[in-house]
Formats: C-alpha cells, sequence, structure tokens
C-alpha cells in the first residue's frame, strides 16, 4: 500500500467515526495526515531534483576544496 493510498485508508476509517462529540478533532486530525501527505509528496519531488550523480559529486567536492 502506497503511501497515498494509507492516507487515504485512515481519512476514510476516521470519518467513520466521527460524531458530534468528536468532530472537531477528527477534522483536525484528517488536515494534519493531508496536510502531511502533500509535504512528502513536495519533499520527494524536491529530493528527486537535487539527486547527485557521481560525477556531479566530484566537481561539488572539487570546487568546495578549491580544486
Amino acid at each position: 500500500m502506497s503511501e497515498q493510498d494509507q492516507s487515504a485508508w485512515a481519512i476514510a476509517e476516521l470519518k467513520k467515526l466521527k460524531n458530534a462529540d468528536n468532530d472537531a478533532i477528527l477534522t483536525g486530525i484528517m488536515k494534519v495526515i493531508a496536510d502531511q501527505q502533500a509535504e512528502i509528496e513536495s519533499l520527494r519531488g524536491s529530493m528527486e531534483g537535487q539527486l547527485w550523480s557521481p560525477n556531479s559529486w566530484k566537481k561539488d567536492q572539487d570546487e568546495q576544496h578549491g580544486k
């Protein structure tokens, strides 16, 4: 099960548990789960754009060491 599927499943299950007494709490929890999933997807995209190849790593190392 992917992270997105896990988040969707958790939110769906929490919706089943909602009632007048716990509505605000469960709504907040579902928002946190959705926000975290959005953050994970954003970070994943950023990380994929920053992956270094061995050549770019060596170039960065040379630049840091003044070569």
